[in-house]
């Protein structure tokens, strides 16, 4: 009965080795598969904020919004800011340059490809960065603060300005 037992007891104890081997190998396949998942709804939402903000530029009142700030600017600059703050103006203009900020800052953050931004706004993010940048610093210089609050605004145009001067020199080369 001894010698019964203890070839059970080994029986058992090789099982209870392979349920373990095989536990640990399916933990494994499913931390891979969970891997996989996650990252494909990463891509997924990246896109969906992509497609989300590109269709907030294509939208008409953004058209609005942006000659709007380019009439405040040459309103507001002949006169020397004066009359400027505090005016509905004012927050409409901050309001669509926010707007080019949180793109940047999810661009800087991984949430959106900056590639991709980049050759969705082109010249667009460039010029109106040019033409808020005198906003900007009036305000700095108005409310004493020397960090620039639209720093991703200011980043996303200087990157993207790079890579359009580096497709100017590629096509010059080529021609």
């Amino acid at each position: 009965m001894a010698l019964d037992l203890s070839g059970v007891t080994t029986l058992l104890s090789a099982t209870s080795s392979v349920a373990v081997i095989a536990g640990a190998l399916f933990i494994v396949f499913q931390l891979r598969q969970n891997g996989k998942l996650i990252e494909a709804t990463v891509r997924q939402n990246r896109t969906n904020v992509s497609i989300a903000l590109i269709e907030r530029i294509t939208d008409e009142s953004f058209a609005r919004r942006r000659k709007q700030m380019y009439d405040v600017v040459k309103k507001f600059a002949s006169r020397n800011w004066e009359g400027f703050e505090g005016t509905l103006e004012d927050f409409e203009v901050r309001n669509f340059a926010y707007l080019y900020e949180l793109m940047g800052q999810l661009a800087r953050d991984g949430i959106i490809d900056l590639s991709t931004l980049k050759n969705a706004l082109q010249y667009l993010v460039v010029y109106d960065w040019q033409t808020f940048a005198p906003i900007a610093k009036y305000l700095m210089e108005s409310y004493k603060i020397t960090a620039n609050p639209w720093g991703s605004f200011e980043w996303l145009a200087e990157e993207t300005r790079r890579q359009m001067q580096g497709r100017e020199s590629s096509a010059q080369t080529q021609r």
